[in-house]
């Protein structure tokens, strides 16, 4: 039977080539920062730090100094390192800390089951300890050429001088007013005096609203004047600290003095004759790396791209790492979580023995987390590679959009809500505890292959994105995609429960795979939504490098 037959998005980007250097980033602003360093001498680092604070102030709501970041860096020389800036959990924070709703429930955008008032997910209880500013600064100070001041002067500007409002803020800002209207600072940053979101040009009222966002630039500049001592030991710590213990929260003084980030190996696998290196521990490169090794006993390549073959195997590969990850991982330093063991080939092998080429999985797992992770703009990735080819992938979040919903007075800062990373039930590997590091879902790749640089890769989305990190990756390994296709294929994404699909995909293949067992779900990205993760990335070939980005919303990718 065939397709009916409607109306489809036809949305595209080309690919930029530039035989020097390229940046991806989700903002124009932040990309054309990045390349103002680097034409002055800035190496990939510095390019990706200055990036990373312009994203702050270009998508406050996904990502900011008051949220978490981790980057993977390759220098010239073929070495790897992470810097790692997570969050962690107040010194006092307790299991049993949020009272769970009653009623049979879910909120945030991990799905974990409702608390009551959504206190881990909004507020001043949902705050952490942020990472953000100590990493980038680490980062800098190790690995880069330029001064934290150079770095941030262009996120002063643009929080200075305003940025131009489009329909994707005016649309985010309207979304979130009851998050953002329940902190009067917050309403103050974020809307005009009547309430009403800022809205873009239009053809009746012309120029449309600016963003101006005066009392971060002023932090912003404390912050390159000072170092991270301004957020961590200063005067902003102090404010921050007033902020959430005014409003019930746990964060102290002394937990923000006591923050450092942290240079870590990364962890690496071999992919088809690639090597892997993403962050460890506690992001999603463990499962990224779960779901390649897994998939790296299958050819992919010789089953019919978006058939329900192929689609079944990679989806299945997604469902049996993300079960893994709901049943064991946690914080290494308070659990025994089985970090090796999950990466390692032999465990690999044993997963894939177990799915069958016939039948889906049938739907389990310690909680429905599959069922609703939550469809929310969160987060924001940059790939960075310069002249020399050291490369550089970077994400950073709030968590959620825009975090707890809390600005700090007299600050702009706003902070993340670390809390809603975390299992608000006692009893489970990723239960709260005290001074506990999250386990969040970034997932920052570079990929080398014979000894040189090959792709510099990451996404944005929550869980969302490390199904898109392993696709990406696939696309380009398995099928020799360039990093523009390899960034806007075809998509799926499973946890424990349904098999989301790109509404791309035929009806006859949803058919197929409804009948292998799976309990699809048509998904449509549009330019409203976070479907299936925003992915970016740069592809390093002898004398060029090509960029990719996502073909919704404002990313871009340029080169000299």
């Amino acid at each position: 039977m065939p397709d009916t037959l409607r109306s489809e998005w036809l949305i595209a980007k080309t690919e930029a080539v530039a035989p020097h250097a390229m940046v991806t980033t989700d903002r124009p602003e932040a990309t054309e920062a990045a390349l103002e360093v680097l034409r002055e001498g800035g190496n990939a680092v510095d390019a990706a730090v200055t990036a990373a604070f312009v994203m702050g102030v270009a998508e406050p709501a996904l990502s900011g100094i008051g949220g978490v970041a981790a980057m993977v860096i390759r220098l010239p020389d073929g070495r790897e390192t992470v810097i790692d800036g997570s969050g962690l959990a107040p010194r006092a924070a307790r299991p049993d800390m949020f009272r769970l709703a009653e009623a049979t429930g879910v909120k945030g955008m991990y799905g974990w089951p409702a608390a009551v008032g959504d206190e881990n997910n909004v507020g001043y209880r949902s705050v952490g300890v942020p990472g953000m500013v100590a990493a980038t600064s680490l980062a800098l100070e190790r690995y880069g050429t330029i001064s934290l001041e150079r770095a941030i002067r262009p996120a002063i500007a643009l929080a200075s001088d305003g940025l131009p409002v489009d329909i994707f803020m005016t649309l985010t800002l309207a979304t979130y007013a009851e998050r953002l209207w329940e902190h009067p600072e917050s309403k103050r940053t974020f809307y005009k005096e009547n309430g009403l979101p800022l809205h873009p040009p239009t053809a009746l009222e012309g120029g449309g609203d600016r963003l101006v966002q005066a009392d971060l630039a002023r932090s912003l500049e404390l912050i390159g004047r000072e170092g991270p001592d301004a957020l961590y030991r200063g005067a902003l710590a102090r404010a921050i600290v007033a902020d959430v213990q005014a409003g019930g929260g746990l964060l102290t003084a002394d937990e923000l003095a006591d923050y450092r980030a942290r240079e870590i190996p990364p962890l690496v696998t071999e992919h088809r004759g690639h090597r892997i290196a993403t962050n460890p521990e506690c992001g999603g490169g463990i499962t990224v790396v779960e779901m390649l090794n897994i998939l790296a006993g299958s050819d992919l390549s010789s089953l019919e791209r978006g058939s329900a073959g192929q689609l079944h195997l990679v989806g299945e590969a997604f469902r049996r790492a993300f079960l893994d990850r709901f049943a064991y991982l946690g914080d290494p330093a308070q659990v025994d979580a089985p970090f090796a063991d999950l990466a390692s080939m032999d465990h690999a092998e044993r997963i894939r023995a177990e799915i069958d080429p016939k039948r889906a999985t049938p739907e389990r797992g310690p909680t429905a987390l599959g069922r609703v992770t939550a469809d929310v703009p969160s987060t924001t990735h940059l790939s960075v590679v310069d002249g020399s080819r050291m490369c550089v992938s970077l994400t950073s979040t709030l968590g959620g959009a825009f975090g707890s919903g809390a600005v700090v007075r007299g600050t702009g800062i706003l902070l993340a809500n670390v809390m809603t990373w975390f299992d608000p039930r006692p009893g489970r590997p990723n239960s709260i505890a005290g001074g506990k590091r999250i386990l969040w879902a970034p997932a920052p790749v570079v990929v080398s292959r014979s000894g040189e640089p090959w792709m510099v890769v990451g996404a944005s989305g929550g869980r969302r994105l490390i199904s898109a990190v392993a696709q990406a990756i696939v696309n380009a390994i398995h099928h020799g995609d360039g990093p523009q296709d390899a960034v806007n294929g075809l998509r799926v994404h499973a946890e424990g429960g349904p098999l989301l699909v790109d509404s791309r995909v035929r009806r006859e293949t949803l058919e197929e795979l409804a009948r292998l067992g799976h309990q699809v779900v048509s998904t449509e990205e549009t330019l409203s939504s976070a479907s299936f993760g925003r992915l970016n990335a740069i592809r390093i070939e002898p004398g060029r490098l090509r960029g990719g980005v996502g073909r919704m919303r404002a990313g871009i990718a340029a080169g000299y």
